[in-house]
């Protein structure tokens, strides 16, 4: 794939979850702030967060993502002139992604379902920028290594 194509698609790519992002997120978002019962443990869509609507950390973690996807559409204008963004969106999810794995095999069975929700998404969002991100070098980029 030449680095035109790898740009196109990442163009597409980061529009695509920069829409799933504000749709999750913003139904989320809109869920704490008026503390949907519905999303609370034992209710029909607990499945969709981590917390409960009640507290504040899961709050604060949805904002985080709801800017996030905003960025999504800010870095596909032109992916090749935010690659420290990417790179960082690259590697904090992969983290994130993996540090929930455990947390969803902890033998409760009450955050399995991440298996099909949280987990999925922020992998498949770093495995895509791994294999789509372009090898431009920037003089202004900061290297984490």
């Amino acid at each position: 794939m030449t680095q035109a194509e790898k740009i196109k698609k990442l163009k597409i790519f980061l529009n695509i979850y920069g829409v799933l992002s504000l749709m999750i997120f913003g139904l989320l978002f809109v869920a704490f702030i008026f503390k949907f019962e519905s999303f609370n443990p034992g209710n029909t869509f607990h499945w969709l967060i981590w917390d409960d609507v009640q507290g504040h950390v899961g709050l604060m973690i949805v904002t985080i993502y709801l800017i996030w996807g905003i960025y999504f559409f800010v870095a596909a204008k032109s992916p090749e002139k935010n690659i420290s963004f990417l790179k960082f969106t690259m590697w904090a999810n992969l983290g994130h992604g993996l540090i929930m794995i455990p947390l969803a095999l902890d033998g409760t069975h009450i955050y399995t379902s991440k298996f099909l929700t949280d987990i999925p998404f922020i992998l498949f969002l770093s495995i895509g920028i791994y294999i789509l991100l372009p090898e431009v070098e920037s003089k202004n980029e900061v290297q984490p290594y």
